[in-house]
């Protein structure tokens, strides 16, 4: 006994395949080719407030521009969050023919 599907059916269930496999085509192809960006660090600059002695270390979470309360190694006075910027690392530069 064959089931006869109505050729709709049919129709039907040949679009959702054909749609399915080429959305996971282009997927697995996209990923595949596109390059993993490399994300920079995000770096906090301090300045004494005292001497001028500029300190330049990773950021850590809650540190904002204008903060004060980290002593100077320096001198031992207060050390201020000056700037908070994202260090990217250097792009390959491509050869010009």
């Amino acid at each position: 006994m064959l089931l006869e599907l109505d050729p709709l059916y049919i129709l039907l269930i040949a679009i959702i395949v054909f749609l399915s496999s080429y959305l996971l085509i282009s997927y697995l192809r996209e990923s595949s080719t596109q390059k993993k960006e490399e994300k920079g660090k995000i770096v906090t600059v301090k300045k004494c407030l005292s001497c001028n002695y500029v300190l330049n270390k990773p950021y850590d979470k809650g540190e904002y521009v204008g903060r004060v309360g980290e002593k100077c190694p320096k001198c031992g006075g207060e050390m201020m969050v000056t700037a908070i910027y994202l260090e990217t690392p250097p792009q390959p530069q491509e050869a010009i023919s």
